[in-house]
């Protein structure tokens, strides 16, 4: 093929083995057979990973995204019914605990005593609340700032000295009438009334509400019960079957709705009556916090007399059972995800700079508080503690185990506090535990965060590539159907030559060779027209670089190059010529191309249609089946 008109390069001028060399090339092909055999299907494969990547690429996304939305909805299901898990949740473990009375007791000095030791029953109908005197404290008056009290800069915090004054102003919550946590007048009022109070939170849905335990008739008359509701919580429990009767109770609790909570952090929105239990109750004398996760079992006058009177104490609060420093909570508290790593650092480290011991005790037991149970006097003194606590909370973490040992380090005035132990608490309250989290917390763990995070991010990926598929430019040329064909002509003129001069001069012009005869490289520039005639339109050019001697006839140097330039096409298609026969038909791989025709794939068919030695005229039709990575794969048969 392409025998005539080419440059010659010698390679071999040994005629006598030809047979032996046509063995040898016929023993060579079985090899490349077999060798294509053994690659077909991983080329395969990867032909198809090619064609197709795009839709794998949005079948890992679809799955993915299934995936991880099916995780996030079972978590918020096993949240919110704890009882479709497998796994029972801390609260169905311990419903066991609901409406037990039994006392807590320790052994002390080998003898069993009870935790906390209250009145009998008979004397606790006849208690009454305790009027104090004035307990000799420096602060007498605690004063409160609004933004009206601030408008003309007299804005100050409290610091160092300023602590220990017989008025101390400062900002306790409730700095402006539009701040938010909005009361009704009618729960206002209710709230002007009461002298002891018993309270509690729910914000953002959560855990139950358990009714009170324990108390005297006495008690009962003489004391308020408040849980404190947002609507979430509202609806929540409504849906439950938790209907609030036509006095605004539920049981023994009065429920007090919420409005226009000022956080965005539920943990936050639940310090408040938390802390401020003072502010939210003028009036009130006493009063006592109950974690949400928590039954309140004992008679509170009972717990008063126990906690504070007996003890001559203004404030009660339970100890941490775990751990007494503030620097090894801080650490537990980021291992337990409770709080990031940032923001708990940054307060760690004020209170290094403002020199808070390693392991600050008070009056011999631990300042590291659980604060799940708060009873207290409504003393300006405890009043200002409560306020400089909440506002640090505020300032920092919502955290308050590590902000009770700093300000406590700091109000040194406060001493008559009853760090009371573990076994206390726990004959206090029947602990229930959290459905999710606190009642007064509702937040997403930085784990589950990250997962939201990640899953947008999949989203955001997915939605990219699906807006790059389709609107992407796409390539110029698309050939119509699953396959393209289309026949052109080879045209290649003699030149006689007979010396090696002339063949300088000009690289196309060779001498003749027989179908069997020269072994040499033979490089060819001819020209493609659009019919057989030697007149006819021409549309390109064909190039290439054959050397047919048995020790390159398979090498990959042997390429045809069909490079067409006209308005409806613009290219180049690579022939594989490789291993040729020098038939007068000869069928070659198709292997790229360039332009209108990039990654073309198919096959070239040549065929010699016309031979006039007269004329020295050789004239070859190239037909070319081609297929694109698109389509589907098409048999030229």
């Amino acid at each position: 093929m392409f025998n005539n008109n080419s440059v010659s390069i010698s390679v071999s001028d040994d005629e006598s083995n030809d047979l032996n060399r046509i063995r040898a090339r016929t023993r060579r092909k079985r090899k490349k057979l077999s060798h294509r055999t053994t690659y077909e299907l991983p080329r395969h494969v990867l032909r198809l990973f090619v064609r197709y990547w795009v839709v794998l690429v949005f079948l890992l996304a679809v799955v993915l995204l299934v995936f991880e939305s099916t995780r996030i909805g079972i978590k918020s299901s096993v949240l919110k019914n704890p009882d479709s898990s497998g796994k029972e949740s801390p609260s169905k473990k311990n419903e066991g605990n609901l409406n037990r009375l039994d006392p807590t007791t320790k052994v002390i000095g080998g003898v069993r005593q009870r935790c906390l030791k209250l009145l009998p029953p008979e004397e606790l109908e006849h208690l009454d609340i305790l009027e104090r005197k004035d307990s000799g404290t420096p602060v007498k008056r605690v004063v409160y700032l609004t933004d009206a009290d601030v408008s003309m800069g007299e804005m100050k915090a409290v610091r160092g000295h300023d602590l220990v004054r017989e008025t101390v102003s400062l900002h306790c919550g409730f700095f402006n009438e539009n701040g938010g946590f909005r009361i009704s007048d009618k729960d206002k009022r209710f709230m002007q009334t009461c002298e002891v109070v018993v309270s509690t939170c729910a914000f953002g849905g959560g855990d139950n509400l358990y009714e009170p335990i324990g108390m005297s008739k006495a008690s009962s008359q003489k004391v308020c019960y408040v849980a404190f509701w947002d609507e979430v919580t509202l609806a929540t429990q409504e849906a439950e079957g938790h209907k609030i009767d036509e006095n605004d109770h539920i049981g023994k609790w009065r429920i007090v709705i919420v409005k226009d909570l000022p956080f965005t952090d539920q943990r936050l929105n639940g310090k408040i009556p938390k802390m401020l239990a003072h502010r939210l109750f003028p009036d009130a004398k006493y009063s006592i916090w109950v974690d949400s996760k928590s039954q309140f079992r004992r008679d509170p006058l009972g717990v008063l007399d126990a906690l504070l009177w007996r003890t001559n104490s203004v404030l009660a609060i339970s100890e941490h059972g775990a751990r007494s420093s503030v620097y090894d909570e801080a650490k537990a508290v980021v291992k337990k995800h409770k709080a990031t790593p940032e923001e708990v650092e940054v307060q760690i480290n004020q209170y290094r700079h403002d020199k808070l011991p390693e392991d600050k005790r008070f009056n011999g037991k631990k300042a590291l508080s659980e604060a799940s149970v708060i009873v207290r006097e409504h003393t300006p003194l405890t009043n200002l503690f409560m306020c400089l606590w909440f506002n640090e909370v505020v300032r920092f973490t919502s955290r308050d185990q590590l902000s009770f040992p700093y300000v406590l380090w700091r109000l040194k005035v406060l001493k008559n506090i009853n760090m009371f132990p573990v076994c206390t608490r726990k004959d206090l309250v029947n602990s229930i535990g959290h459905l999710e989290t606190p009642l007064c917390i509702s937040y997403s763990s930085p784990i589950m965060l990250t997962r939201i995070i990640f899953l947008i991010a999949v989203a955001t990926a997915f939605l990219v590539v699906l807006l790059l598929a389709l609107f992407s430019p796409v390539p110029d040329y698309d050939p119509p159907g699953s396959f393209f064909s289309f026949s052109l002509y080879v045209q290649q003129t003699h030149t006689p030559s007979s010396s090696y001069s002339s063949r300088r001069s000009s690289q196309h012009i060779a001498q003749p060779h027989s179908h069997g005869g020269g072994k040499g490289a033979l490089i060819f520039r001819r020209t493609l027209t659009e019919g057989p005639e030697n007149n006819s339109r021409i549309v390109g050019k064909a190039e290439g670089f054959i050397i047919p001697h048995e020790d390159f006839a398979n090498s990959d140097f042997n390429v045809i190059y069909l490079t067409l330039e006209t308005p409806e096409y613009t290219g180049s298609v690579s022939i594989r010529s490789r291993d040729m026969a020098h038939k007068l038909k000869e069928v070659m791989e198709v292997v790229g191309g360039t332009g209108a025709f990039a990654f073309a794939r198919g096959i070239a068919m040549f065929n010699e249609i016309d031979d006039h030695e007269e004329e020295a005229v050789t004239t070859y039709r190239v037909k070319l089946l081609l297929r694109f990575p698109h389509t589907s794969h098409v048999d030229p048969q």
